[in-house]
């Protein structure tokens, strides 16, 4: 139901920020259940885990410790990735600490060289997941009605079998 980070980072919004993933590669089929803007070093413990971070890294510290840490408490509350706008903090490239402690966490972490607004990403991420939640809703709901009627209409087994195989699409 979620799309997962690499469809996240398909979408027109971000491409135009010109994303580039620069560690954690493994991690692109990870679930995104939110794309959350967070400016504050220690994030992480009011995260749920599935956000799709989105920062331009002013308030990121540049020791190296205490990028990895962050990046550690990060993968502790299972973010699905990290997204860093090289534009305001850092404007080349991140810092080694940080891109080595999201490589060994399993941490996608991508870059955007262009100037990104991200209330447009919140917006189009959050936009798709609330789509595709009501998508499931309705498929429920669907469900819900098919097996009412063949209950209330005292279906055979049989009806009932074909009925889940046409649901479900798989004979």
């Amino acid at each position: 139901m979620y799309p997962t980070v690499a469809e996240v980072l398909a979408l027109p919004v971000l491409r135009q920020g010109r994303p580039h993933v620069v560690a954690g590669a493994a991690g692109l089929d990870a679930p995104v259940r939110w794309a959350h803007v967070a400016e504050v070093a220690d994030i992480a413990p009011l995260l749920r885990g599935g956000e799709l971070v989105l920062t331009t890294g002013v308030a990121l510290p540049d020791d190296g410790q205490a990028l990895a840490r962050y990046v550690a408490d990060l993968a502790g509350v299972g973010v699905a990735g990290v997204v860093v706008e090289l534009v305001r903090h850092w404007s080349e490239k991140l810092p080694p600490a940080l891109v080595e402690a999201a490589d060994r966490h399993g941490v996608p972490l991508i870059t955007l060289s262009r100037e990104t607004r991200f209330v447009a990403v919140t917006e189009a991420v959050n936009g798709l997941i609330v789509d595709a939640q009501v998508d499931e809703l309705r498929a429920a709901e669907r469900v819900h009605e098919t097996f009412t009627a063949l209950t209330i209409a005292g279906a055979e087994p049989g009806d009932i079998l074909r009925e889940v195989a046409r649901l479900t699409e798989h004979p």
